[in-house]
């Protein structure tokens, strides 16, 4: 285990003020042999000086400088110079418990899992948070981790094994570009390992791409569901399409309870429910109680929202 190159790739832009707290989180991880990859995508702050400094102090730093491209087009490159058997990302305003690679490492090797995958803690903290709540690890197929929901569609708080990501790359120039990826590497994955512990620390950050899109609604995430579903039903996998189906209307609600919406995005995610709804009404792969919500949904949309903001609020 020990033996094993893990190659960590961190996106940086912008983020001088967390940039230290993510490096040293990586460097100090129990399990040391890795690479940590760092891609300074033409940050204008003085984040580049700070990756140029770590590096003159760590071998396993390789500091790549580029224009800036976006936070996919810096994974990809991060991507073509990895060389670890293993492969995890980390933004750069985020860290890392002292044991994330080492627990998800063990969680690949010990179920012989393509994919290792934890939860995340929320917060501002710069220390990582006592974790005391009991740990609970489940394995689930490239199948199950769809149907039964288990599957978190962003690309971190995972450890893939390199093959699992080969050649595929992120798409460029759009926001929710995890969503056009992640589904990827679950559906090539034989086995994922999944544990409940939070071993992933998520910042919360008001001038993130996260923060700044809650602000700003951006549909995009539409497309990706889209291709999901056309690549579903070309391969034939019912389930899944239907799966992916119920997972877009759940999202259209969940979107319609922005306030922020214009009057054309309304129009858009009420047309994508209804349409989506429609092929999956009668399907067995969608859970009850998803039936039970889009039912009400479509026959009493103002009341539905109205719920639905008050557990989103909870």
């Amino acid at each position: 285990m020990e033996n094993i190159v893990i190659s960590v790739i961190v996106p940086v832009y912008k983020v001088e003020k967390y940039l230290h707290n993510c490096i040293k989180s990586v460097l100090n991880q129990s399990h040391s042999n890795l690479e940590l990859i760092l891609v300074n995508d033409g940050s204008p702050d003085g984040s580049r000086q700070i990756c140029d400094e770590f590096a003159a102090k760590d071998r396993r730093i390789k500091v790549i400088h580029k224009e800036n491209g976006g936070l996919s087009s810096a994974r990809n490159a991060g991507l073509e110079v990895a060389t670890g058997e293993y492969i995890s990302f980390l933004d750069s305003d985020d860290f890392w418990h002292e044991d994330y690679l080492k627990i998800m490492l063990n969680l690949c090797l010990e179920h012989h899992a393509d994919i290792a995958q934890c939860a995340l803690t929320r917060g501002s903290a710069s220390v990582f948070p006592a974790d005391r709540h009991k740990e609970k690890t489940h394995t689930f197929d490239n199948h199950s981790i769809f149907l039964q929901g288990a599957a978190n569609i962003i690309v971190c708080a995972k450890l893939y094994r390199n093959h699992v990501i080969g050649d595929l790359r992120m798409p460029e120039g759009l926001i929710n570009e995890d969503d056009f990826t992640t589904w990827k590497f679950y559906f090539k994955a034989d086995k994922i390992a999944v544990t409940s512990r939070p071993l992933y620390y998520y910042t919360i950050n008001d001038s993130s791409i996260m923060a700044t899109q809650g602000k700003k609604p951006n549909l995009n995430f539409i497309e990706a569901y889209k291709e999901r579903i056309e690549f579903f039903q070309d391969t034939m996998h019912k389930d899944l399409e239907d799966c992916s189906r119920a997972h877009l209307c759940k999202s259209m609600l969940l979107s319609s309870i922005n306030s922020n919406l214009t009057e054309d995005q309304k129009f858009t995610v009420q047309q994508t429910f209804t349409a989506n709804w429609n092929k999956v009404k009668a399907s067995p792969y969608v859970p009850l109680n998803l039936k039970v919500l889009f039912s009400m949904y479509s026959v009493t949309p103002d009341i539905t929202r109205s719920l639905v903001k008050k557990l989103y609020k909870a």
